[in-house]
């Protein structure tokens, strides 16, 4: 029996595996403390998961990202290496999980190597030079590229948060960034399209202009739809009841959350109950009478205060209903 490796799906999950080293690296710059609570590593595909109290920011992630890329174009060479338990502590090899490791372990060492001069700017150089010799040292079993130029490219696809104290990151790396790359442009092509402008780059001046005018929009018809239950509230027949000065049916199309404001506008000393064939009903009192009281009184499911209860029950239908 012949067991074969499939070579472009290992070198892939190299790629994936090495990246997250740098990856994990990059996490403990920001939280010198954390540890590895878990990854997988598949085709060009990593997720890793770490102790952590917050979420990344989006500028920190952007950074990592970067960050991780200029290690890739560094062409650090990948050296892994069988020392004694001792001499890997010593180099402050990472260990996770409280594994307990024999006395001859298995080192994963990325090196470090002077910068090309286009990425030396800003502080990238001061930043790099303050790993050492190293830009990852972690004991490890499994396989990996050679050289971090191996990577070809690496992008973040989303963080979140998977258990208390807990983060996760998932990013892609070699032909897959390419593919990520591409499923985005097709995206920006279609909101360019749809948004009747030349260039992405003019996305962003299109989308504030289209938001103020969508919240411009917004106010203008909850205006007129207050506007629009003020008017039947004051202007429609109502019928009566037991602790309840007016009963009122309204449309089901009015949006039934903006019926507290025009009623206390219009009937701040009445007893009134106003609901909606959708089962929605909204139940308002003058002081000195209790609106739980009311509600409970008609068996009404309720939430609210002594002034004001809401709620959605089918009873509301059958009690007032002509």
């Amino acid at each position: 029996m012949k067991l074969l490796v499939n070579p472009a799906q290992r070198y892939a999950k190299m790629r994936a595996h090495t990246a997250t080293h740098l990856l994990h690296a990059q996490i403990a710059k920001i939280f010198p403390t954390t540890k590895q609570e878990g990854s997988l590593v598949d085709s060009d595909l990593l997720r890793f998961d770490f102790a952590a109290e917050r979420l990344l920011t989006p500028l920190e992630l952007a950074v990592i990202e970067k960050r991780i890329n200029q290690m890739i174009y560094m062409a650090g060479e990948v050296v892994i290496e069988e020392m004694s338990i001792d001499a890997a502590a010593h180099l402050w090899a990472k260990m996770f999980f409280e594994d307990k490791y024999g006395d001859t372990v298995r080192v994963v060492q990325v090196k470090n190597l002077s910068l090309p001069e286009e990425l030396k700017q800003d502080d990238t150089e001061e930043y790099f030079a303050s790993f050492g010799d190293f830009l990852s040292l972690e004991l490890c079993g499994g396989t990996h590229v050679a050289n971090t130029k191996d990577i070809g490219c690496f992008s973040l696809i989303s963080q979140e948060a998977v258990a208390s104290g807990v983060k996760r990151i998932t990013a892609v790396t070699g032909p897959k960034v390419s593919e990520k790359m591409a499923e985005v442009q097709s995206i920006l092509d279609i909101a360019v399209n749809k948004l009747g402008i030349k260039t992405a780059t003019q996305l962003q001046d299109k989308l504030d202009k289209t938001l103020r005018e969508y919240e411009e929009m917004k106010s203008a018809m909850e205006a007129m739809e207050s506007q629009s239950i003020r008017a039947i509230l004051t202007g429609t027949d109502f019928s009566s009841g037991k602790d309840l000065d007016r009963v009122f049916l309204l449309p089901a199309h009015l949006n039934f959350k903006n019926v507290l404001a025009c009623a206390k506008w219009v009937f701040d000393k009445e007893n009134i109950l106003v609901y909606n064939k959708e089962w929605n009903f909204l139940v308002m009192t003058k002081q000195g009478v209790s609106a739980k009281d009311v509600a409970i009184r008609l068996g009404l499911k309720w939430g609210g205060n002594e002034q004001i209860v809401q709620g959605r029950d089918e009873k509301v239908l059958t009690l007032f209903s002509k």
